[in-house]
């Protein structure tokens, strides 16, 4: 016979729809799971220039464009407390590099645009270790983000690059799956 205690709570996790996948247990994540992971972003044999490993852990749902594909990809299967490595290539991060988002523009144009974007958005300068030139995001007031690389700069012209810096890179990928949450 089964304590009263434990149908409630078996009946309380039925009808929130919820459950916590423990480290051990025998089920994968899913897409429309929702996960908790600690991870490493590299180039491929290259020292990390992002990584969660000492911070809060990343929660999100598995599948629901917040992650680039690959990231998704190498989770779905995971069990919590498995670790694993992979490499995303550039169709399952942030795409392939297209030459039309390149140009060259007058240097002081360019920076009477910048002075009058920042005056409606939030500019944040990034880095990628091994990659070249002056890199920003850039937020709109409507939360999209516009990503600009500056390379070629002289008191006449400036190369500006919209795509992301990391389009068109392979990533190395080292992720923790901590806790699936899965939503009935």
């Amino acid at each position: 016979m089964v304590p009263a205690l434990s149908i409630a709570v078996i009946a309380c996790i039925i009808v929130t729809g919820c459950t916590t996948i423990q480290p051990g247990t025998s089920q994968g994540a899913a897409i429309g799971d929702t996960v908790r992971v600690t991870y490493r972003m590299a180039f491929p044999g290259e020292e990390p220039f992002e990584s969660n490993e000492n911070s809060t852990p990343l929660e999100f749902v598995l599948g629901s464009g917040v992650m680039i594909r690959g990231f998704d990809q190498a989770i779905v299967g995971m069990k919590p407390g498995e670790t694993k490595t992979v490499i995303i290539p550039p169709e399952l991060g942030y795409g392939q590099r297209d030459e039309k988002m390149v140009g060259t523009v007058s240097t002081p144009l360019l920076k009477k645009i910048l002075d009058d974007l920042e005056k409606n958005g939030t500019f944040t300068q990034i880095e990628f270790p091994g990659l070249n030139g002056v890199m920003y995001r850039y937020k709109l007031n409507d939360n999209r983000v516009v990503y600009y690389t500056f390379t070629n700069i002289s008191p006449e012209t400036t190369t500006v690059d919209q795509n992301h810096p990391l389009a068109g890179h392979e990533l190395e990928a080292t992720i923790t799956l901590l806790e699936i949450t899965r939503k009935a």
